[in-house]
């Protein structure tokens, strides 16, 4: 009985994960009887209205000068009645009621849009797509300029793989990069993944792509993301890179094969393809601009022929647990890797139950991943190489 409810409370009606709010205006009659119609159905346990607070601040953002009144204090605005220290005081545990009259003429609740995250059983007060991308990313400049953000949110991103995709997604989308996202991935959360995954025991047994996402729209509610929760096979490829195209492939996949296959498909579409490995606490990125040369080698070079000519006759239910072991570390190459890393390899399957990993360099891979589509998508120089970070050589 308790699995049939949590299941009705996580999937829709076709029995899908829920990964996408849904987003009210209250100025338009069908969404205020959308909204009453959760309301009676009990479906909000929170809400949070910050609105206020939100427009004071965007009113700073457009005009600086307004902060230099406050100057070495923290702003006070008298002018508008003071919000409650945490916004979600005044959230009741019985549905939330919003007050009737409110929801039919409340100036400040029909100005901006109400986001409810089904998933969170929550539903939240924000500005519109427009101010709400201004003010929320209005800390990136002058780091990013204007006409950067531009261009970096416009870019198509296709991630496959969101163990090491998911830290990646999540820099993207606080940095307000690749407003279009594709997520591929059939693998669930698992306590073991909390060694470096960026979620709780809440999330456990919840497909990481749907993990990813949920937490995407909970930092962009107006993002557009496509889940492929049965992840990438060799005749969904093609879909996932073009239909509709991607700008640029963000491959970490665990499947050998399907790595190499991916990678001649983007090659022959002439789609640039980012990946970065770990490599102890230190990270290994490889960049192949296929979209510049379609004839470059896979992985630039590093990928030898003949562990490719391995993987292909590779044949998962006969090759042997310790032989994929080790064409996993060639598929990297076993010189780049760190002396503890490359010890491992042996030991699992015999004192290690996998390859180990590490919280500090999955997080400096989104953003070393996060880092390269944004250059990528400006239009700065990227060369196809590999590239190192390590902070072992500090």
């Amino acid at each position: 009985m308790l699995a049939k409810l949590l299941k009705n409370k996580l999937t829709d009606e076709t029995g899908r994960r829920l990964y996408k709010p849904t987003i009210f205006d209250l100025k338009k009659s069908a969404d205020r009887k959308s909204l009453s119609h959760i309301l009676k159905k009990d479906s909000i346990r929170t809400v949070i209205d910050d609105f206020n607070q939100q427009r004071e601040e965007l009113a700073d953002v457009k005009n600086p000068r307004l902060m230099n009144r406050s100057f070495g204090v923290n702003p006070v605005r008298s002018q508008t009645p003071k919000a409650s220290a945490d916004p979600r005081a005044d959230q009741t545990s019985n549905g939330v009621k919003l007050e009737k009259e409110k929801l039919n003429s409340g100036i400040i609740l029909r100005e901006g849009v109400w986001v409810y995250y089904p998933w969170l059983a929550c539903l939240v007060h924000t500005p519109d797509t427009k101010s709400y991308s201004r003010l929320r990313i209005s800390r990136n400049f002058n780091l990013i300029f204007p006409k950067e953000q531009k261009k970096f949110a416009e870019i198509r991103i296709g991630i496959a793989g969101l163990n090491v995709g998911n830290p990646a997604a999540v820099c993207l989308a606080l940095e307000g990069g690749a407003v279009e996202m594709k997520f591929a991935d059939n693998d669930i959360l698992s306590l073991s993944n909390l060694n470096r995954f960026r979620a709780g025991i809440t999330d456990l047994g919840l497909n990481k792509a749907v993990l990813s996402a949920r937490q995407v729209y909970e930092i962009n509610p107006f993002a557009k993301i496509e889940v492929l929760e049965n992840g990438i096979s060799q005749d969904r490829i093609n879909k996932f890179l073009l239909k509709p195209r991607i700008d640029i492939l963000i491959e970490e996949m665990d499947n050998l094969k399907l790595k190499i296959l991916i990678r001649e498909e983007a090659r022959k579409n002439k789609i640039p393809v980012l990946m970065v490995t770990g490599n102890g606490p230190n990270v290994i990125i490889d960049v192949e601009r296929f979209d510049l040369d379609q004839k470059a080698p896979l992985l630039n070079g590093h990928l030898r022929p003949e562990v490719i000519k391995k993987i292909q006759q590779m044949d998962a239910s006969k090759t042997p647990f310790k032989e994929r072991v080790f064409l996993a570390r060639d598929f990297i190459g076993a010189k780049y890797l760190t002396k503890r890393l490359r010890n491992s390899f042996p030991l699992v399957g015999r004192k290690l139950a996998s390859i180990p990993q590490l919280a500090e360099s999955s997080f400096l891979r989104g953003a070393a991943l996060c880092y390269f589509v944004r250059q990528i998508a400006i239009g700065k120089k990227v060369s196809s190489c590999r590239y190192y970070l390590n902070l072992d050589q500090i």
